[in-house]
């Protein structure tokens, strides 16, 4: 090899790394979560498998993925406040899974500007059905 091409090559292969942490995106998904129980631990079962399923596709809370869990108790009210709540704070998706939820993520992420926002496993059925 001559040394024209060694040089050539050594830098290339120097400034690879450089382009690739360029291309890099280092934001970190945040998922906002509106349950419907009072806490994790009323959850159960559920906030067990949305972390073990995420975590299992290698999203991991506080590492590649950050959630922002709000827990209303089943009281309406608090449904509407705790989806605002989690709209204003930028999330980048708000998924739900009882029919109130639901609506209280629709209408907090259309006050927001978003609203392309709620999804969820029921969002799939309105598209089919509508």
């Amino acid at each position: 090899m001559r040394r024209r091409d060694f040089v050539a090559l050594i830098g290339a292969v120097g400034s690879w790394p450089i382009g690739a942490w360029g291309q890099r995106n280092n934001k970190i998904p945040r998922v906002g979560v509106l349950w419907h129980a009072g806490s994790a631990k009323e959850e159960g079962t559920y906030f067990r498998a949305l972390l073990e399923g995420l975590n299992a596709l290698g999203y991991i809370d506080g590492e590649t993925i950050s959630f922002e869990h709000r827990f209303p108790n089943e009281v309406p009210d608090r449904f509407l406040s705790l989806a605002a709540e989690l709209a204003a704070l930028k999330v980048d998706v708000l998924p739900w899974h009882t029919s109130t939820a639901l609506a209280c993520a629709r209408r907090a992420s259309v006050a927001e500007g978003r609203p392309d926002l709620a999804t969820g496993a029921g969002l799939a059925a309105d598209y089919v059905s509508g």
